[in-house]
């Protein structure tokens, strides 16, 4: 009896770590995916709407543990980052306070789906609109150290508003498309 439960605790535990894994790399594959825009340094990317989304897939604490490994190795040296970018020093650059807001959106989305397991579509896509609300602020935040904050504003969280939205719904109809055949 305790020899199957010990398999099992093992076998959970392998599958979880695969999980983080595979979430660090799968949203480090879209590095390469993203709109520069000219007139701000922060690019359209879908890796904070895939971080975000990790909160209600893998739960608070995998998908928080995927997103710091990605941060890790990203910072390691592995071009992870959007462009293929890599390394502290573009972590601690202009677009790093959205990178380090996966972490804490992914967390607190994942909080809000463990404890609220019926949610409307409406609720789960505000709820996702809550995670990317999180990285426009975090990132323009640190974005204001290196602009001052009315154009971290301007630049870092205005020409985002509409996409993000767009991003939300769309991880809202994914969430729902899950949730009825899943």
């Amino acid at each position: 009896m305790s020899l199957t439960i010990a398999k099992r605790i093992e076998k959970d535990i392998i599958k979880d770590i695969c999980q983080v894994l595979f979430g660090a790399f799968f949203l480090a594959m879209f590095a390469k995916i993203y709109i520069p825009l000219f007139f701000t340094p922060v690019p359209i990317i879908l890796q904070n709407s895939i971080a975000i989304s990790y909160g209600f897939f893998l739960g608070s604490k995998k998908g928080s543990f995927a997103t710091l490994l990605f941060l890790f190795l990203g910072a390691m040296g592995l071009p992870f980052f959007a462009g293929g970018n890599f390394g502290m020093q573009y972590l601690l650059g202009t677009t790093g306070g959205y990178i380090l807001s996966y972490f804490i959106s992914c967390f607190v989305v994942g909080k809000i789906f463990q404890k609220n397991q019926d949610l409307s579509q409406r609720k789960i896509g505000l709820t996702i609109l809550l995670g990317h609300l999180i990285v426009l602020f975090g990132g323009a935040l640190w974005l204001s150290f290196f602009l001052g904050l009315k154009k971290a504003i301007l630049l870092g969280i205005v020409p985002f508003i509409a996409t993000d939205i767009f991003k939300s719904i769309v991880i809202a109809k994914l969430i729902q498309l899950k949730n009825s055949y899943f």
